[in-house]
């Protein structure tokens, strides 16, 4: 039997939050810790989101901004059991905070302890 694993599901908005998220959850994909799901596809493709609800033992929404738009798209498709977490919990300021890597690191360090 395939072990289940981690998805990641992430803003890839516009501003500096969404690129912190899109960044983190390629950095998480890279390393093998989780598999990048497409936030879009969800959107469009049920039953790609009930496939998804089955196939990973965890599902991680990473939001760049309080809107939570990757948030509110699972919910629309009736995925609630997931971990979620916003960029901006991270003392990241939308529109302000210039993206570096010792933030990334912090982040994926703290999503990899609470997996």
């Amino acid at each position: 039997m395939k072990e289940k694993q981690i998805g990641i599901v992430a803003c890839s908005g516009a501003s500096n939050t969404g690129s912190y998220s899109d960044l983190v959850a390629r950095k998480l994909m890279k390393d093998g810790a989780a598999k990048m799901l497409c936030l879009a596809r969800f959107s469009v493709d049920e039953k790609f989101a009930e496939q998804s609800k089955d196939e990973f033992s965890k599902i991680i929404v990473l939001d760049g901004c309080p809107i939570n738009c990757a948030e509110l798209t699972l919910n629309s498709r009736g995925i609630h059991n997931y971990f979620h977490i916003n960029t901006t919990d991270f003392d990241i300021v939308k529109g302000k905070t210039p993206v570096t890597e010792e933030k990334i690191n912090e982040i994926v360090e703290f999503i990899i302890n609470k997996s």
